[in-house]
């Protein structure tokens, strides 16, 4: 069976894959759970100074699996599905390392929040980003709390209500990715920004993530902090 992340360290940096090409990557609950694994141990690991994430065979992440999700009898996993997503993001916003998206192909709903996840992000020229909630009548809770962390209240409702696509250049322009470079250049240009944080002091690294997120984010810094924001988005607060 093929594995559903693959998890690479080299040279100090660590690299999460989401391994679904067939289905463009899209999201099932053992991914999920498998991402969760795969960024749990690249956050413990010393030898770690930054993370690259990334879809296998050019293909960021498609969303949600909706053809997974609406099997019958429901797959077990589907029930704690929810609760297992916000956990990984949870994981994202408290890592202690840099978190670098190399946006490939598309990320669609779901997949944009991983994107949105990334602390920087490379996107292609022809790649396109797209917060798809709208159009199907769901809620974005992870995309929109993200959308607070990172950015403004008006760039927020653009992404979330208009359900626009947004490519490379477009969504570098907004201030969503940090570079647009060529399609074929995207993973090299996320690993040479990782790269930049293995010749940094470990310790040092850490602590200025930790003390950004604590004074840009004092409502969210602590361990309860992204929970509180996401009842917040899902109105259960």
């Amino acid at each position: 069976m093929t594995e559903l992340v693959i998890v690479n360290v080299k040279d100090g940096v660590g690299e999460l894959i989401l391994n679904r090409p067939r289905q463009r990557n899209a999201l099932i609950g053992p991914l999920v759970l498998e991402l969760q694994r795969g960024l749990d141990m690249l956050v413990e690991d010393d030898s770690v100074k930054a993370i690259v994430l990334r879809g296998a065979e050019g293909y960021f992440c498609a969303g949600l699996d909706l053809r997974a999700f609406a099997q019958d009898p429901a797959p077990d996993w589907r029930h704690e599905f929810q609760a297992n997503w916000a956990q990984l993001h949870k994981t994202f916003f408290l890592a202690n390392k840099p978190v670098i998206g190399a946006l490939e192909g598309f990320a669609i709903a779901g997949g944009s929040a991983l994107a949105l996840a990334c602390d920087f992000l490379v996107i292609g020229e022809q790649a396109f980003f797209h917060i798809a909630e709208v159009e199907r009548g769901m809620m974005a809770p992870i995309n929109i709390v993200w959308l607070r962390i990172r950015h403004s209240y008006g760039l927020a409702l653009k992404m979330a209500l208009l359900g626009q696509r947004h490519y490379g250049e477009s969504l570098y322009r907004l201030g969503i990715a940090d570079q647009c470079v060529k399609d074929a250049d995207v993973v090299p240009t996320a690993h040479e920004i990782a790269a930049r944080f293995v010749g940094f002091d470990r310790e040092a690294v850490q602590q200025l993530k930790q003390s950004v997120r604590a004074v840009f984010y004092s409502d969210a810094s602590g361990e309860d902090g992204f929970d509180r924001l996401l009842a917040q988005a899902r109105g259960t607060a």
